[in-house]
């Protein structure tokens, strides 16, 4: 390694620690502020409350901000300084000065992975428990389909469930007397969350006769029932893609489409779970070419807006393309890429324009 590119790389690594310290610092901040009336009103003791915050750090979205920040500062503040004027002048393109941001952002995109197949899955699951069992005080088993939950003299249970559509599958509700004797049950093909409540569709209902203790049983092809969960606690009960590994989620979606289900949704979860962290070296080198245009005392605050605005477009076009392909209207495997691609060729043309 020369000594130039070791300058730039502990520099780098210097901003991104302190960037990434100040990004977590604030998104707690907020996150607490949002969480704390219910936290206290549960009782959760404060040990468990920080373990609750900490594990819900986006560290998958963290990572790859302070990653751009920090380039833009390192490469805006050697440009203010005229340092990549004279670097250039003495021979030193800008594609050489890609080498050290090249290389971290190798390693950070490396750690991503990592995260997302060792860590994340961990601390999802448990901030997900947490927030279930200890501050909502809803009894649930998980997790990737066969869901079961306990309400109030009532227990469901749900065979697949699709968070993105909002749609439960093979439903099966059950709602007892204070002896625990079943009074009605409600079996459904398919549930879905629409204007504030759960309408089913292909029913069987059985209700119990109070006066000799048999069962009245009709059939509905659609029908509204009141219940006392939300799609957003079957999305913290069944287990997200964010929780499993590669290996887990492509075994999952094997099983589900043998039993049936369509799991287009996890299919492309699947390949975003591979494209994702390579948005580190993406927008590095993005970084490089907005900072390194060789503008003499080009405003700093400019370069790391125009940054901040790019990198808010690509989690735009990602959030996007990933819904394009839930919803069916671009394959898993481009819906996954697209944004990387997309980027990548925007990242080649600024280069270019750069040098």
């Amino acid at each position: 390694m020369t000594i130039l590119d070791r300058y730039i790389s502990q520099q780098i690594i210097r901003y991104f620690g302190a960037t990434f310290a100040l990004v977590t610092v604030i998104y707690m901040i907020a996150d607490f502020f949002e969480k704390v009336d219910k936290l206290i009103e549960s009782g959760l003791s404060f040990p468990k409350a920080a373990l609750y915050f900490i594990s819900r750090i986006p560290l998958e979205h963290l990572i790859p901000a302070s990653t751009l920040l920090s380039v833009l500062v390192v490469f805006g503040m050697m440009n203010k300084h005229n340092e990549i004027t004279a670097l250039k002048t003495g021979g030193v393109s800008i594609y050489r000065l890609l080498k050290a941001p090249f290389a971290l952002g190798v390693i950070f995109s490396l750690l991503l992975l990592m995260f997302s197949e060792i860590l994340l899955p961990i601390v999802r699951s448990n901030a997900n428990r947490i927030w279930m069992e200890e501050v909502k005080k809803v009894q649930t088993t998980s997790r990737r389909k066969n869901i079961w939950l306990k309400g109030h003299r009532s227990i469901y249970h749900i065979q697949f469930f699709d968070p993105v559509r909002l749609k439960a599958f093979d439903v099966s509700l059950n709602f007892f007397d204070d002896d625990f004797r079943l009074t009605r049950r409600i079996d459904a093909r398919e549930g879905e969350y629409t204007e504030g409540h759960w309408v089913f569709r292909e029913i069987m209902e059985q209700v119990r006769n109070s006066d000799d203790g048999s069962y009245v049983v009709r059939h509905r092809d659609q029908m509204s029932v009141p219940l006392d969960f939300e799609p957003l606690d079957l999305k913290r009960v069944a287990k997200a893609s964010d929780e499993m590994s590669l290996p887990e989620l492509a075994d999952y979606i094997q099983t589900a489409e043998s039993e049936g289900y369509d799991t287009t949704t996890y299919r492309v979860d699947f390949h975003a779970k591979i494209a994702y962290p390579l948005v580190c070296l993406i927008l590095s080198a993005i970084a490089v070419a907005i900072a390194g245009r060789g503008k003499r005392g080009e405003n700093l605050a400019i370069v790391v807006v125009t940054g901040i605005g790019l990198a808010f477009c690509f989690w735009v076009l990602h959030g996007f393309s990933l819904s394009l392909g839930y919803a069916g209207m671009l394959p898993p495997l481009v819906a996954a890429w697209l944004p990387n691609l997309t980027y990548f060729f925007t990242a080649v043309v600024l280069l270019l324009r750069a040098e």
